[in-house]
């Protein structure tokens, strides 16, 4: 037993001092075999090199996929390990606006409600052109809409995974955003107030709907905006809203009161935050809102808003007072 115990933890030291200490006890890389990692390099990192709007709409983005030590892969896996999957948000903020609305989006109707609702969400259709290797003109089946807005800031979000199944080595994950002013009259002004660096606190890894590869803040915030609601429950996915109400859960007044907290996802998938209470207290703003980080809009919190504070205090109407403290 003795001697067992020895190997396992001389295992562990190699394991941990060899090329697999990179990955983290949450990567199947970190259990592989020392030679499959290094002929496989898994791992993904996805940059968005430009984007551009021509005049009629047609909207395209070059982006970059390599490993973690910059060799360039290939999308279709044949020459490197592994396919890629990726998929395209181009949204824009409006002036004198702060939240994001997307060009890209989809209808999605409730068989509970029999509700449609316009959702924001990913192209679908586009086409691919490889310009080098590991590079890629993507070019958007939607267009942006007549008569938009060329000096305001757009953004481009792709998230995507690279799947290594065969090698035993799972689905890796990577997403950016790429921001730019079409005609370039000007520097782009995106929304930045809580950093995924923040979330990843806590959520460690911050990841949401499936293998796609949708784990960043910057990039959420580009469909979770008050464009998209939720057809089953009536409630928006904003995520300003959303994320107080889900940090709140069992505080929330309407919970309090016999309600619930639901919002039903992809393939009717249904999420209950009625039970969530989060450990640091709601009252501590600055759990999230961390006057440390890089953000941009970091002080954004201090400007309270009907739809920041009525997120969590849900029983309040604005409108006479009533439940107001």
């Amino acid at each position: 037993i003795i001697l067992t115990a020895g190997l396992l933890l001389l295992g562990c030291v190699a394991l941990m001092s060899g090329p697999n200490a990179k990955f983290t006890t949450g990567d199947k890389a970190f259990y592989a075999d020392e030679k499959t990692v290094n002929f496989v390099r898994p791992g993904l990192v996805v940059r968005v090199l430009s984007a551009e709007i021509a005049a009629d709409g047609t909207a395209k983005a070059r982006v970059r996929f390599t490993d973690p030590r910059g060799l360039p892969l290939d999308r279709l896996g044949v020459t490197t390990p592994g396919n890629i999957g990726a998929s395209f948000v181009l949204a824009v903020i409006p002036k004198g606006q702060t939240t994001y609305v997307s060009y890209t989006t989809r209808v999605q109707t409730s068989p509970i409600t029999n509700v449609a609702a316009t959702q924001a969400g990913a192209d679908s259709g586009g086409t691919w052109r490889q310009v080098a290797d590991g590079e890629y003109e993507y070019t958007f089946r939607t267009k942006a809409p007549s008569g938009y807005d060329r000096s305001a800031t757009h953004t481009v979000h792709v998230y995507s995974n690279r799947n290594l199944n065969e090698f035993e080595l799972g689905i890796n994950r990577a997403d950016t955003v790429f921001h730019f002013v079409p005609d370039a009259s000007a520097t782009p002004v995106a929304r930045d107030i809580v950093t995924t660096a923040t979330c990843n606190k806590c959520h460690d890894k911050l990841a949401a709907h499936g293998t796609g590869g949708r784990s960043s803040m910057e990039g959420c915030i580009t469909c979770h905006s008050p464009q998209t609601t939720d057809p089953d429950t009536g409630n928006t996915v904003d995520m300003t809203t959303m994320i107080h109400k889900i940090h709140t859960g069992a505080d929330l007044p309407s919970v309090k009161a016999g309600g619930e907290y639901k919002i039903i996802g992809n393939a009717q998938s249904l999420h209950d935050f009625s039970h969530v209470l989060f450990p640091p207290s709601p009252k501590n703003c600055e759990s999230c809102h961390e006057q440390t980080s890089t953000a941009a809009q970091k002080d954004a919190w201090l400007k309270p808003s009907r739809r920041a504070c009525g997120s969590c205090h849900d029983d309040v109407n604005f409108a006479t007072g009533e439940n107001h403290a």
